[in-house]
């Protein structure tokens, strides 16, 4: 049977699955390329896990999946091919989709609109066994930028945006992988640079318009400027903060941009609000069932 298969990281939502998040993560070859990983993960998982659900019971478990679930109804009732949620550290995995569907091709549609080896390729090793075709980055096209506007202006939800100082938060990363040849930084910065000027295009302006990177973890050097720096510069002021990087809401939008960084944008005095991003939103359905149709 032929599928489309629309990617994403997964999410927790229980003690378990989030330690076996943890686990699965740390174990990629993608994210760690050492083979100390096999050891690291078991260590980590079990070390972390139990702390980091008192935070995501804070948004009862990981939104990602009833998100994927209306979004994947909604493009389904515009395609006569079967689609699928396919996850990367938690079920429903690559190699249970295709075995209990009997899937021999896919396309694979990773869910991240800028490529990284951590994120998109990581998503392809994933699937073994079945004639693929992929698509590995979309952030350029006109279609997926115009729902992203729309979520921006419906972020704004009454403020002036000459007031606003909007922020682009992306997923860090660390600084060796760039390094490494990963493309992520640059297409990062395309990317804000299109939707800066598809704003400006349509007379929206903003008082500042700004990039920074968020959820780093450890000591090593990640991608700057870090979120938490970035919002130190406009205290006493208005910010939106529109996560780029991110199509699905999920514990990276609901709880460290919705919650965490608020407490620190709280206590610089700053008028503070994160857009939703495209979840299963009428253009961004639109675009994927488009983009389907002219890739399969």
């Amino acid at each position: 049977m032929k599928a489309v298969f629309l990617m994403n990281m997964g999410g927790a939502r229980d003690e378990k699955e989030l330690k076996e998040f943890i686990y699965n993560m740390f174990k990629d070859k993608r994210i760690i390329t050492s083979p100390i990983r096999h050891i690291l993960a078991p260590i980590i998982s079990n070390l972390r896990y139990k702390n980091v659900w008192k935070n995501y019971e804070l948004i009862g478990g990981s939104p990602i999946y009833k998100h994927t679930e209306n979004l994947i109804n909604k493009v389904q009732k515009k395609l006569d091919i079967p689609v699928f949620s396919v996850m990367r550290y938690t079920s429903p995995k690559a190699d249970e989709v295709i075995q209990e569907n009997n899937i021999t091709e896919a396309l694979l549609f990773p869910l991240y609109p800028q490529f990284s080896t951590t994120t998109t390729l990581s998503s392809f090793d994933d699937v073994k066994g079945i004639k693929t075709k992929k698509i590995e980055r979309f952030y350029k096209d006109k279609k997926y930028n115009e729902a992203v506007i729309e979520k921006i202006i419906e972020g704004l939800n009454g403020w002036n945006s000459e007031e606003v100082n909007l922020i682009f938060s992306a997923h860090g990363l660390p600084q060796k992988i760039v390094d490494a040849g990963d493309s992520y930084e640059k297409e990062i910065n395309e990317h804000v640079e299109i939707l800066s000027n598809m704003l400006k295009e349509k007379n929206i302006n903003f008082k500042s318009l700004n990039l920074a990177y968020q959820s780093k973890v450890g000591p090593m050097k990640w991608l700057e400027p870090s979120l938490d720096t970035k919002l130190t510069e406009f205290k006493n002021q208005k910010v939106l903060i529109y996560p780029i990087s991110f199509i699905i809401d999920n514990s990276e939008t609901d709880l460290e941009l919705a919650i965490e960084y608020a407490h620190q944008a709280k206590d610089l005095n700053i008028d503070y609000k994160v857009c939703k991003v495209l979840n299963d939103s009428d253009k961004f359905v639109d675009f994927l069932v488009e983009k389907i149709k002219s890739t399969i």
